[in-house]
């Protein structure tokens, strides 16, 4: 009876007493609160969570189990994201990505790498390795890339010799680094040599065989030093000339020189041959090295003006019942030849707009097009990570890096950037770190730049930052390391850049490193990230700066560069 009017005691206080009058509830219940359930997490929320766990699992790619005893290709900070050699999925969507979820502030200090996963594809297999004596060259020439230490050639050097030997224009088209100059300065030298021995030719003064086209001073120089080592075992005359060296001086007093090749850049090739200092009528050869460079908007006008005052004719004036003839009537079509001129064009990538740019000088059709493997895809060769960070975690990420590249002494170190402006800042940045570095860009003038990427060749500078100036046709065999500060805006400018590492003659496969801070980037990580997993060809490849750059600016901006 005590104990049911103490239960009717306690019935009577509200249920929040109850909680706090431990003894009572002893008594009526006859155990403790530690035992009691406590829910955390309402009923209906877990149901919910259940659910979208559910889905989360359903929306996950099925993945053979097989395929995962082949070799990693994808390491990812989250290793169901792992990506191997043959990989396939049942239902492959953005889900599928590592970085799917990167445009979200939230994926900071997420990364992923691609793994060496195979050999260098500019280098020919056993197989099929031919000698630089299967390939009908001069003799000398032979003799003279031997002492440069190269008996085997690449593919690009294997495929590219026959098709401009044939003497018809052709187009080169291979990964960066894979061996392009000699690919085209070899066959071109054989068939000057060969015409100067059945035809008894002369040197003639300021009228080369071959001009060389090139988007960049630092290019024009490095073709010219490939040029005299070959010189020191080959009879040829060779002459350079480019913008902002000394053009007012050349224009007042003319040079009067033999020349085979003249190696230049569009600029100042235009004012020479209006002045009338380099005269056309020896012309047999134009070759445009970084083609994609130079048919690209910012370039194309010059281009046009230097092919014009070279009287090469347009197919629009120069096509007679579907035969091109040169200015004096003379039937070109069956030789190869274009007015009696062979184009070669030579890139890393092919440009989408060929017809539109060079159409009215040749027939694109007739163009023999050459290409490796490996164009347009990433490097297998060469590991490539990718790392998410917001924009104030990237100049201490890049302080950490070059320092510990500094530390381990393992090779040099090219830095790029997206404007000179930047370029600036971090040549600053590193200065105050006790990490100073070399720069390059277009705002810098002539004389501060002039050597400095000589100088950073023959590793009197460890550290180099620059723009896309740098990132074309540059030949860095002693660079380990590159890191995109900033992401690139297109897929073309980031095959260049990472081409920087991973060259043949290079002892070591380097590395990239790329920072990835806004929303926009996240995008064209994808299209790579999506090649990589389908093991295919980047898409959109479109080598044409300017006109992605005024598209660009009008997305964003809703008015055009040209409106401004």
């Amino acid at each position: 009876m005590q104990s049911v009017a103490l239960l009717m005691r306690a019935c009577q206080r509200c249920t929040a007493c109850l909680l706090h009058h431990q003894p009572w509830r002893f008594l009526v219940t006859g155990i403790s609160e530690v035992d009691l359930p406590r829910i955390t997490v309402p009923h209906k929320m877990q149901s919910r969570l259940q659910k979208i766990r559910q889905r989360q699992r359903q929306d996950q790619p099925t993945i053979k189990k097989s395929v995962f005893k082949s070799p990693l290709v994808i390491s990812c900070k989250r290793g169901n994201f792992n990506h191997h050699r043959g990989q396939t999925y049942n239902d492959f969507g953005p889900q599928a990505l590592a970085s799917y979820g990167w445009k979200s502030r939230k994926s900071a200090g997420d990364y992923f790498t691609v793994v060496c996963h195979d050999k260098n594809p500019a280098l020919a297999s056993e197989e099929s390795a031919k000698r630089f004596e299967d390939l009908h060259l001069d003799e000398s020439l032979v003799k003279a890339v031997h002492s440069m230490g190269l008996v085997v050639p690449t593919n690009i050097q294997k495929s590219g010799t026959p098709a401009i030997l044939s003497g018809g224009s052709t187009l080169c088209a291979a990964e960066t680094g894979s061996g392009k100059t000699l690919a085209y300065l070899l066959p071109v030298l054989t068939m000057l040599l060969q015409r100067r021995t059945l035809r008894g030719e002369e040197e003639a003064v300021n009228s080369p065989s071959v001009i060389i086209l090139t988007p960049s001073r630092e290019l024009a120089d490095q073709i010219m030093r490939v040029v005299e080592t070959l010189q020191q075992h080959v009879d040829f005359t060779a002459y350079s000339v480019c913008g902002g060296r000394g053009t007012k001086g050349r224009l007042a007093w003319p040079v009067r020189r033999p020349m085979d090749i003249l190696v230049a850049t569009p600029g100042v090739l235009r004012k020479l041959l209006i002045a009338g200092q380099i005269k056309p009528s020896g012309l047999q050869h134009i070759i445009l090295d970084e083609a994609d460079t130079l048919l690209d908007d910012s370039f194309m006008d010059s281009i046009d003006r230097v092919l014009s005052r070279l009287k090469i004719p347009t197919l629009d004036s120069g096509v007679s019942g579907g035969r091109v003839v040169s200015p004096g009537g003379l039937d070109t079509s069956d030789t190869g030849f274009i007015g009696g001129v062979q184009f070669v064009l030579v890139s890393a990538t092919v440009p989408r707009a060929l017809p539109d740019s060079i159409g009215a000088y040749l027939p694109v059709d007739a163009l023999q097009q050459v290409t490796s493997p490996g164009l347009h895809r990433l490097m297998p060769h060469v590991p490539q990570k990718f790392m998410r960070l917001l924009p104030s975690q990237k100049s201490p990420e890049l302080v950490k890096l070059v320092r510990s590249e500094v530390e381990k002494k393992a090779g040099s170190m090219m830095i790029f950037c997206n404007s000179s402006s930047t370029c600036f800042y971090l040549g600053h940045l590193l200065e105050e770190h006790s990490l100073p570095a070399a720069l390059i860009n277009g705002d810098m003038t002539e004389k501060s730049r002039q050597g400095v990427f000589e100088r950073f060749q023959e590793g009197r500078h460890d550290i180099l930052v620059a723009t896309d100036i740098a990132s074309r046709g540059l030949d860095t065999i002693n660079v380990r390391h590159v890191v995109n500060y900033d992401f690139p805006n297109f897929v073309s400018d980031y095959l260049h850049r990472a081409g920087r590492v991973g060259r043949v003659g290079s002892h070591t496969s380097g590395l990239v490193t790329s920072f990835v801070t806004h929303k926009w980037e996240v995008d064209l990580l994808w299209q790579i990230e999506i090649s990589v997993r389908k093991s295919a060809d980047l898409h959109n490849v479109n080598a044409n700066i300017k006109r992605k750059i005024s598209a660009e600016y009008a997305k964003r901006h809703g008015t055009t560069l040209d409106a401004l």
